[in-house]
This record gives structure tokens, sequence and C-alpha cells, in this order.
């Protein structure tokens, strides 16, 4: 481990690379992780590393085709971006509802997609941006207490 590599600019992450110190840290669009995820990282080119959660599928397809991690960690946190999928059934005031509990728990909606209902469940996908990863599971309650939510995750 050499010393630490810059922190990602772009996403709000705050995910350093350990292994490779002149290599800039990319957030994954496909898992979006946040501290304090476990978190793991693959070179890529432009000398960038792109940090996923360990968890996450791209990590074992990587693996599988012999590409070699590169050991990341999370310095201190400095706020976070995250996809959340919420799952409803639908009814008049949804959107309004749910971005109302998003905004009163303080995080910032960057963007948002409504699928169109289908045998009346309805489909949102929220990227917002936290001031503290930490906030996230409450953020996630607040989503699930809105009425007709039954289900919200991360995407």
């Amino acid at each position: 481990a050499g010393r630490p590599g810059r922190s990602d600019r772009h996403s709000g992450g705050s995910a350093i690379v350990a292994g490779l110190p002149e290599a800039q840290a990319k957030l994954a669009r496909c898992c979006t992780p946040v501290p304090p995820d476990a978190v793991t990282g693959f070179a890529v080119r432009g000398g960038y590393v792109t940090v996923h959660r360990a968890a996450c599928s791209a990590v074992t397809r990587m693996a599988a085709a012999g590409r070699e991690a590169v050991p990341v960690g999370w310095g201190e946190s400095a706020g976070c971006r995250v996809t959340l999928v919420a799952e409803a059934f639908g009814r008049p005031r949804l959107l309004a509802d749910l971005t109302d509990a998003i905004a009163t728990a303080g995080a910032a909606i960057v963007s948002a997609t409504v699928e169109p209902p289908s045998e009346q469940r309805v489909r949102h996908t929220y990227t917002l941006r936290l001031a503290d990863a930490a906030e996230l599971p409450a953020l996630m309650r607040a989503m699930r207490q809105v009425a007709g939510v039954y289900d919200v995750a991360r995407a």
C-alpha cells in the first residue's frame, strides 16, 4: 500500500485508493457504493480506479476474468450520491409525497424517473445526494413510511 490516492470529486464520494498512489477513484454507477459499504477497486484506462461494492456482480465477473483488484478504502465522510428505487401502489400525489419525504430527510434529488404503472404498481428511481452516508437508513425508512410504498432499495 502506498500513500492514499486522490478522492473522487465528481460523485461526492470519499473513496481513496490505497494501492495506486497516483490514481483517481471513480465510484461505479452499477452499484453506487457509499460509506460504510465494503468496497474493492479495479484499475481502468486513464489512471482511474473504479470503486465497487464488494458484493457487486461486476466484481464477480472481473475476478472471474482474471482482473486483479486494487485495495481501496473510505476516507472521511464528505457526503455521498446514491440511487434508490421505490416500489409502490399507484395513487394520486405519490410523487409529491415521496419527494417531500426525501426533501424533509435533507437529501437533494439529482435525478428522478417514474415508470408507467403496471397492474397498479409503479417504480420510482431517484439519484440523491446526501450530506453524510450515515443518513441513508433514515432516508430509506422515511420513504417506506409514505402511504402505498412497499419497498425501497438501493439500485
